[in-house]
């Protein structure tokens, strides 16, 4: 059973990975369509703050969710709900039923996201660092594959509205096969008892020191991918195709790293992980933000995301370890820390820069490493703590 969690896991991570850029990859057709129904380009990016919401909402009710009504069950109801929602989304032809669609989209997903992480995390309890890291970079690997597929399929004529429905196919199928496990599970198990929620863990210093990796994880990422072919353009004289290769890059680099993480994890430590990670961003992040040289940004934007890479997934492997009865509130809300990096520091990214410079912007972010430095280092003495207080017992 815990093998085929373990792939059931993977597998809806690798979709999640392909849904994440659905809405990019759409997102001219959408602009397109839309606009010559009279909407501004305003109008239409309320998708994204909609977006937003959506996965807050759907992080914080999935993550505690999880813990009262159990993982597998959560991940198949969120699975159904995502494939009702996509093929809303195919059909809405009414703007204010489209936008309300991509809230429900990215609830949905947020909720399946939780939900998998959770999963995860419970049916690999003696090597959770390794099964997450493996989890993200499966999902970077469809993040990455997912546009060319797209790109491919729309240039061979594929309506995009297909393409939500096509996807909301795979969701559907994936939730049935979950159901079916799930019952056959339940079918052979006392039925689970649900979790009473302690609330006083959301202002203990260790969650909030894990909220701060997960915040920070994001914000830097965040503010390099939405900001960094612009950069290149100006900073370095990049043209368009090269400057948008810097994405492709980091990607390259986080999925390789959280690859590596997988691998080394349950060696060497889940603290020594971060630590390791944390020095890394705090020597390699430099080189994006003082260098004129287009090599050198290249080599930073490649050992930035080399760096970023496991700081989520171990992150919520300790936290599991940490609140191993409410491992479903504890990736809601760190998911929810992630969706906060990924819209605060992008957006005074820009403000920065519009200003002064993008050298200046991402130079003021480097306070977030700070941030993240001290985060790391609390972590590291409650796990010297909790070592020797086991070492006493």
């Amino acid at each position: 059973m815990k093998r085929q969690l373990t792939y059931l896991g993977l597998l809806g991570y690798l979709l999640i990975g392909t849904s994440a850029v659905l809405v990019p990859s759409v997102m001219p057709f959408i602009t397109s369509e839309f606009s010559a129904a009279g909407l501004t380009l305003a109008a239409i990016g309320l998708i994204f703050p909609a977006q937003a919401v959506g996965g807050i909402l759907g992080n914080l009710l999935s993550g505690i969710g999880s813990d009262l009504m159990g993982r597998q069950r959560l991940v198949w109801f969120a699975a159904l709900l995502l494939s009702i929602s996509l093929a809303l989304a195919a059909v809405a032809a009414p703007w204010l039923l489209f936008l309300a669609s991509f809230l429900f989209i990215s609830a949905t997903q947020g909720a399946l996201s939780t939900g998998i992480n959770a999963m995860i995390a419970d049916a690999n309890r003696d090597g959770r660092a390794r099964a997450l890291n493996l989890l993200h970079g499966v999902y970077g690997v469809g993040a990455a594959i997912s546009p060319l597929i797209f790109g491919y399929l729309f240039q061979r004529g594929l309506q995009w509205r297909f393409a939500l429905s096509g996807t909301g196919l795979l969701w559907l199928i994936y939730a049935a096969t979950v159901y079916l496990l799930h019952r056959a599970k339940a079918e052979r198990e006392p039925k689970r008892s649900m979790q009473k929620l302690d609330w006083g863990m959301f202002r203990q210093a260790n969650f909030l020191a894990l909220f701060v990796v997960a915040f920070v994880y994001n914000g830097i990422a965040w503010s390099l991918l939405g900001w960094i072919a612009l950069f290149m353009q100006r900073s370095a004289g990049f043209s368009a195709f090269l400057s948008l290769s810097m994405i492709s890059v980091f990607y390259v680099a986080l999925t390789t790293g959280r690859f590596l993480c997988a691998a080394f994890a349950e060696r060497i430590g889940y603290i020594t992980i971060l630590l390791l990670l944390t020095a890394g961003i705090a020597l390699t992040y430099p080189l994006v933000l003082i260098s004129s040289n287009s090599l050198l940004i290249t080599v930073g934007v490649f050992l930035t995301g080399l760096s970023l890479s496991g700081l989520f997934p171990t992150a919520l492997a300790i936290g599991a370890r940490f609140y191993p009865q409410q491992t479903g509130a504890v990736t809601g809300t760190l998911n929810i820390a992630m969706t906060i990096g990924s819209m605060f520091p992008p957006l005074w990214t820009g403000l920065i820069a519009d200003r002064w410079s993008f050298q200046i912007a991402l130079g003021v972010n480097y306070l977030m490493v700070l941030l993240l430095i001290g985060a790391v280092l609390y972590l590291r003495g409650v796990e010297q703590h909790r070592v020797l207080t086991l070492q006493a017992e």
